[in-house]
């Protein structure tokens, strides 16, 4: 366990800076929701109806959980470094593709290779596990939390106001362009927190069993898929009155 003088920003041979784990954690937060407001101009530039544009959402949110049960044995097989930079480096390229995507079903798809970056979030949280003791573990995840809930408050509010003023791809290219800054980030200041490497990825996936019959688990995973239900909900809701509002 560490302590926060043997830290240095920007220092490859040490931990994560509180900084850059934030940074990690909130990522995927406002990949998942900056472009929530834009979901009706986007079904009217590539000709479908507002349900099949919230797949986009929908789709995400469900591979972000697929990618949470491959990336968690790669990184204890391989390192936390290695496997959130590949993971950013993907997400940038898929942000590309959002983009430049001249059809639905191509930018589906990058959307949903997009939600990769759920890795920042898994992987910023074992950081903390390997280099922490439980006490200040307690408190760091605190300020990962922090970055979490804070962003999908304003990323609607800023998706919303760059398509007023440059249209819905504009929030693609913010994502990109903040996916280089967070890949810069951790290039520079991640250090592998991983000393344990695994001999196997399946010692993880044999942990599984035992997870799922926890009632802790359950309970934790139940009062996140409600609250995060009730706030896309509101969000899908807004949605639906504001494409109504503009056909009227």
């Amino acid at each position: 366990m560490i302590n926060n003088s043997t830290i240095k920003f920007l220092d490859r041979s040490t931990p994560p800076s509180i900084f850059t784990i934030i940074c990690l954690s909130a990522v995927g937060a406002l990949a998942m929701n900056m472009h929530l407001p834009s979901l009706p101009a986007m079904a009217d530039t590539f000709n479908i109806s507002y349900s099949a544009a919230t797949l986009t959402v929908t789709l995400f949110l469900a591979m972000n959980a697929v990618f949470q049960f491959v990336v968690g044995p790669l990184s204890d097989r391989f390192g936390r470094r290695p496997i959130v930079l590949i993971c950013m480096a993907i997400f940038c390229v898929s942000s590309v593709g959002c983009i430049f995507s001249t059809k639905f079903e191509m930018f589906l798809f990058c959307r949903l290779i997009q939600a990769i970056v759920v890795a920042g979030l898994v992987l910023s949280r074992a950081a903390i596990r390997d280099v922490y003791s439980q006490d200040r573990a307690a408190s760091v995840l605190g300020y990962a939390t922090m970055g979490m809930a804070i962003l999908p408050l304003v990323g609607p509010a800023v998706g919303g106001n760059l398509e007023v003023h440059f249209g819905w791809v504009a929030s693609f290219w913010v994502l990109l362009g903040v996916g280089i800054l967070v890949f810069t980030l951790a290039y520079f200041d991640m250090g592998e927190t991983n000393k344990q490497k695994s001999s196997s990825m399946a010692v993880q996936f044999r942990a599984y069993p035992e997870l799922l019959r926890s009632r802790r688990f359950w309970g934790y995973c139940i009062t996140a898929t409600f609250s995060a239900g009730a706030y896309f909900a509101y969000l899908g809701g807004a949605g639906i009155c504001r494409t109504r509002n503009f056909q009227s």
